[in-house]
């Protein structure tokens, strides 16, 4: 019943009810022409009634205030396209914080893309994303569980394309990512490797066949491996909207075979630019993950996550600009050690912005967010509601 009332919220806020792979790290994909370093500096006055839902102590409500500074280039060029955008800040509570938790958090956030043609055939791609703060947007990614101190969240893919044929591409590449948080016994080092096979049916359709192996080192002790068998395309349905899409298997090895798991994987990634105004995008994706899995003394081999996420962008006019975006994860945890047992976690994240542009320099920007969090089983707590209100000004230069 919750999948079904959450997906009926979606779709109003969306307009579709399908959607986009995890939604892209890179903030400048869109960019197809150059642009020069830009600077930001933003000043943030909010308020959060629950600041450390997650923590199981007695909620937390503050006002805070937060400063960023932000910086974002572009280059683009027939052989070696790249960009990088990254922001620093530091967001402070008014109100003391239970638990002894510092009443001052720090974040830091950078997005690395490069794709250099090493020849007409061949070209080296890389993208790099690294979040350093107490929580990880949603619009960044998959979802992790809001912390009380700040955690490392680490993942880059650096591949080698070659094209054999006209019809017939490869992309070879390694992967890693890292999950590293302040408390002992919860960070993840995932290593991969993966080759694609891309085949042109025409201007519009790819199709596609990928084999992907990782393996995850976890500090708790239970590692895991991981073997992806997946078809799929690559679909330019108009001018302006594109559907990807991945189906397959996940074979999952835990602590060299004493659970084993076969499970379908799923993943489908929408984008439109509707029109010059009008942008929306959304991903659908299903698979056996590893973060989030270690409780105490006591984790689980299995969490089994499905996920739905959508997100759209409407110019009102050359200074007005809404936002508004939606996300479902539903989990279920199984095959637990140290005496878990089997539990699930729903997770509904709900927000809406308005960016009002004064001059070239100067924009001003409200933002509010709704969490709702329910869970059966776990031994720590994810029942909570949380809102947050958020209004800042940003200075470009």
């Amino acid at each position: 019943m919750k999948l079904i009332k959450y997906t009926a919220g979606l779709a109003l806020v969306s307009g579709v009810a399908n959607a986009q792979g995890l939604f892209g790290i890179n903030p400048n994909e869109d960019s197809d022409e150059s642009s020069p370093l830009k600077w930001t500096a933003s000043a943030i006055v909010g308020y959060d009634d629950n600041v450390s839902p997650t923590s199981g102590l007695p909620e937390d409500s503050s006002a805070y205030v937060r400063g960023e500074l932000g910086a974002n280039l572009v280059v683009r060029d027939p052989q070696t396209s790249w960009d990088i955008s990254a922001v620093v800040g530091g967001t402070h509570y008014f109100d003391d914080l239970t638990g002894g938790a510092d009443d001052t958090k720090y974040n830091a956030r950078l997005a690395f893309n490069l794709n250099h043609h090493l020849s007409d055939r061949t070209r080296f791609v890389n993208r790099t994303f690294i979040n350093h703060g107490i929580d990880l947007d949603y619009a960044y990614g998959a979802s992790l569980s809001r912390q009380t101190e700040e955690f490392l969240y680490l993942t880059t893919d650096n591949a080698i394309g070659h094209r054999w044929t006209e019809r017939l591409a490869t992309y070879t590449g390694i992967t890693y990512s890292l999950l590293n948080y302040d408390s002992s016994g919860q960070d993840v080092e995932t290593y991969g490797i993966y080759n694609d096979f891309r085949y042109s049916l025409g201007p519009q359709t790819i199709l596609t066949a990928t084999y992907r192996f990782t393996t995850s080192d976890h500090d708790n002790g239970r590692d895991s491996d991981n073997h992806y068998f997946l078809v799929g395309f690559d679909r330019r349905l108009s001018e302006t909207a594109t559907l990807v899409g991945r189906f397959g298997a996940q074979l999952r090895s835990v602590d060299g075979g004493i659970d084993d798991e076969t499970s379908p994987f799923v993943q489908l990634a929408y984008r439109n630019q509707v029109n010059g105004q009008f942008k929306v995008r959304g991903f659908i994706r299903y698979s056996i993950e590893d973060s989030d899995t270690v409780f105490g003394i006591g984790s689980y081999d299995n969490k089994e996550a499905f996920r739905i996420g959508v997100a759209a962008d409407y110019v009102v006019s050359p200074q007005l600009t809404y936002t508004a975006g939606a996300n479902y994860v539903t989990s279920q945890f199984n095959d637990g050690t140290g005496g878990l047992t089997d539990a699930d976690w729903d997770l509904f994240n709900f927000y809406l912005g308005a960016t009002y542009k004064v001059n070239d320099a100067v924009s001003v920007r409200a933002t509010y967010n709704f969490t709702d969090s329910s869970s059966s089983g776990l031994p720590v707590s994810r029942d909570y509601d949380q809102n947050r209100f958020e209004l800042g000004v940003r200075y470009s230069f």
